[in-house]
């Protein structure tokens, strides 16, 4: 993150990234498009977009090959791929990798987006859904790259946190039937909830503009979450006869570092899994939708969930959106 500071050290506003870098709990984050070698501030939409595409395409391609070998899976047990993301808009886009992968050639495609740093929770949902309605394995590839569409100066606060908050991300999941899943350590995905803040849906937003993607991050993003997230999680426990007690590990969204903490006080979360969220954030950055899936990986790596326990996924995003998901240990 030095680095990237020093970059930026001649523009307007320098001095206000590197004060927010220097205060950051982020150290180090992914840049498919490296500045210091190619500077993409001055690209128009369309070059952004040309090469935002080649470079998920390839993070795609190795997170979905890595996760069907850590699942055992060949190329052609896969029944659908859905691929969800923010900053890649093409058609045909991420799809094509069914192909360059191997997959059938009737496989399903699905294509989800722009939904943002909660776009990965929905799209769960839906694979989920196909999975239960077909019976086959699925495969959901979340990528959100954000070097490509970095914004030119002047950089007022806003601007700096946005530089420094989102770094590039992949991340994939296999979804499938129940009864492959039983004695893997997998977790099973039991329900959703949704919540949108209507009166705060301007204080973040992701556009399309001259400039590639433009994102919209004020200040009381923070609190607007934390004051929104109780009743979904809320209503969420209690269809299924839970309460915060029965619900092992949080994953959430490594959205900030004031998002993590405001959110694990107002649902008074354990040490263990906030430390989770803060590492994903100090490693990675904010990936956007890959953001909570990592979080997710980490924790069911060093906490799985045993048969019948809990765990609870939460993210955030435009419009101030907010998306939970109970998990049970399968």
């Amino acid at each position: 993150m030095g680095e990237f500071a020093a970059f930026l050290g001649n523009d307007r506003g320098a001095q206000t990234v590197e004060r927010v870098i220097g205060n950051a709990a982020i150290r180090t984050k992914g840049m498919a498009v490296n500045p210091l070698v190619e500077d993409p501030r001055r690209w128009t939409t369309a070059q952004r977009m040309d090469r935002s595409l080649v470079e998920a395409r390839h993070l795609g391609h190795t997170a979905i090959k890595a996760v069907l070998d850590r699942a055992g899976l060949a190329s052609g047990d896969i029944g659908l791929l859905v691929t969800s993301t923010t900053t890649t808009h093409s058609a045909p886009g991420l799809e094509t990798l069914a192909y360059e992968l191997g997959m059938p050639p009737g496989v399903d495609l699905l294509s989800l987006g722009p939904m943002g740093c909660y776009g990965a929770l929905p799209s769960l949902v839906a694979t989920r859904d196909w999975v239960l309605a077909h019976g086959r394995p699925a495969v959901l590839l979340c990528v959100d790259l954000f070097s490509p569409h970095l914004q030119p100066p002047p950089y007022e606060t806003e601007e700096a946190v946005i530089l420094t908050l989102f770094g590039d991300g992949a991340a994939a999941v296999v979804v499938r039937p129940d009864d492959e899943s039983a004695g893997s350590h997998s977790l099973e995905l039991v329900d959703g909830e949704m919540l949108t803040v209507h009166a705060h849906a301007d204080d973040l937003q992701v556009h399309m503009g001259d400039t590639g993607v433009r994102i919209r991050l004020a200040p009381t993003i923070p609190d607007v979450v934390a004051d929104g997230v109780t009743g979904p999680v809320e209503r969420l426990l209690s269809r299924h006869g839970l309460g915060h007690s029965n619900v092992r590990w949080w994953a959430i969204h490594p959205g900030g570092r004031r998002v993590v903490e405001r959110v694990a006080e107002e649902l008074r979360v354990d040490e263990e899994s906030v430390a989770a969220s803060r590492q994903v954030m100090r490693d990675y950055g904010n990936t956007a939708a890959p953001a909570v899936l990592a979080v997710l990986d980490h924790l069911q790596g060093a906490r799985p969930l045993g048969i019948g326990e809990y765990g609870v996924a939460l993210a955030f995003g435009p419009g101030a959106t907010i998306w939970t998901v109970l998990l049970r240990g399968a």
